[in-house]
Formats: structure tokens, C-alpha cells, sequence
């Protein structure tokens, strides 16, 4: 996969995707020598989705994953001593119904609202403008 190349050529442990459009969920092996795991969550018509790669020996602390729709869901993990909650977001655009988007923004919210605040929260996403 062309992602995972690139990836293992810059050096970098985690990368969130947006807008994938790849049907179901899970998880699978990555690259020639399988240094990464992608978590990915999408729907029945292959439209959205969302998905995190995560190197190898970074996967292996992998404590958790939560898939709450085709537009977010985060991985729960730990790095030394620091629980760290990695989140991919798909903020829905321009000409998308206003219901849709409040649809995902309370579910966002509401996701983060129970993250413990001793836990660091990271988000890769696109917002689509949104920020605040």
C-alpha cells in the first residue's frame, strides 16, 4: 500500500485518514513487511470512513479501539507512562444537511467528554473549517 510506503520512508509511528470509503471495519497488516497495523471504520456504501496506522512496536500498545461511525473513532494507547487517545475525525462538509452535522458533533463531544482529563487526547482529522 502506497500510504504504509510512504509512511515507513518518513518514519512516522501514527497516521490518521479520512474520507477512506472502505466498506465495514478491522484491522489489518500493512506494508511488504507488515510494520503496520490500520484500524479503519466505515459504512455499508462505502462512503466516509475514517482509519489510524500505527507502526508495529507502537501497535503493540494498542489498550483500546472505539469505531463510533464512519466519521470518527479513536484509539486508546500507551507510551511509556502516558495513556494517549488518538482521534480520526471526518467533520462532515459543506452541503451536508445541518442535522448531520450536529449529529456528529455531539457524538464528538460526548466522546471526549469521557476521556479521564489524566489522559492526553490527540486529533487527526479533517474538520472541514470547523475549529472551536
Amino acid at each position: 500500500m502506497e500510504i504504509a510506503e510512504m509512511l515507513e520512508r518518513r518514519r512516522i509511528d501514527i497516521c490518521c485518514l479520512q474520507e477512506t470509503r472502505w466498506k465495514s471495519n478491522g484491522v489489518f497488516h500493512v506494508s511488504s513487511k507488515k510494520k503496520y497495523k490500520l484500524f479503519w471504520n466505515g459504512q455499508k456504501t462505502a462512503k466516509n470512513g475514517v482509519g489510524i496506522f500505527v507502526r508495529k512496536p507502537v501497535a503493540q500498545e494498542v489498550l483500546d479501539i472505539k469505531r463510533i461511525n464512519s466519521r470518527l473513532m479513536w484509539i486508546k494507547l500507551r507510551l511509556e507512562k502516558q495513556t494517549m487517545n488518538i482521534f480520526s475525525a471526518y467533520a462532515p462538509q459543506t452541503g451536508e444537511s445541518e442535522e448531520m452535522k450536529d449529529d456528529f458533533w455531539a457524538a464528538f463531544s460526548d466522546t471526549i467528554s469521557t476521556i479521564p482529563k489524566s489522559e492526553t487526547i490527540l486529533i487527526g482529522g479533517d474538520l472541514n473549517g470547523h475549529v472551536g
